[in-house]
């Protein structure tokens, strides 16, 4: 019994197989650079952690749930040999779809409690190393805001997060931050504000 079956009928136009042919090789890529993406986002993670232990960092995003993401890798990865498979004219059988759908309930079984109990692990992991969580600059859904002082966190700077954010993470690996300097470019980045919404 063969394990795929063709996806083109010989009547078939050459602008259905050209179209679908780019919707594989399109989605083939899309599994893969999801798949690299949160190898990559484990292993940033893994050097903050090493970093901090280290003390270079001073400010960071919490993304501890990334180590659940890992476990959909296996998924990503048959989902793109699939769909690569469809570009040689194959289609997986139902035997195989069935084994999809199992590799991928089994993932989202051991990828949802992994996230919980990583992310859980990075919050208790920065606390002990004097972090503070900084909710002004963690509006909606965003990733947690850590400072390791949280005279770094003014509530003000909830209109501007994203820069503010950003001109703090870029002073990691720059020996210890000026309290002086913060609040210079705060004053900056709210007087620009200020000046283009009022």
């Amino acid at each position: 019994m063969r394990a795929y079956e063709t996806v083109f009928k010989p009547e078939d136009s050459l602008i259905k197989k050209v179209t679908y042919i780019t919707l594989f090789i399109s989605l083939t890529l899309l599994f893969l650079f999801l798949a690299y993406l949160f190898f990559s986002e484990a292993l940033k993670m893994k050097q903050t952690i090493n970093d901090i232990s280290e003390g270079k960092v001073y400010f960071l995003k919490q993304k501890g749930r990334v180590f659940g993401f890992i476990c959909f890798i296996p998924l990503l990865l048959i989902l793109a040999y699939m769909f690569a498979h469809g570009v040689c004219n194959r289609r997986p059988t139902k035997i195989i779809i069935g084994l999809v759908v199992k590799v991928a309930v089994f993932c989202i079984f051991i990828a949802i409690p992994t996230s919980i109990f990583s992310s859980i692990y990075m919050t208790d992991y920065l606390h002990e190393k004097g972090f503070v969580e900084c909710t002004s600059y963690s509006p909606g859904i965003s990733s947690d805001f850590y400072v390791y002082d949280e005279q770094f966190c003014d509530e003000e700077g909830v209109v501007i997060s994203y820069k503010i954010k950003k001109w703090l993470l870029k002073k990691n690996g720059q020996g210890e931050p000026s309290l002086d300097e913060f609040k210079e470019i705060m004053t900056l980045y709210l007087s620009e504000y200020y000046e283009l919404f009022n």
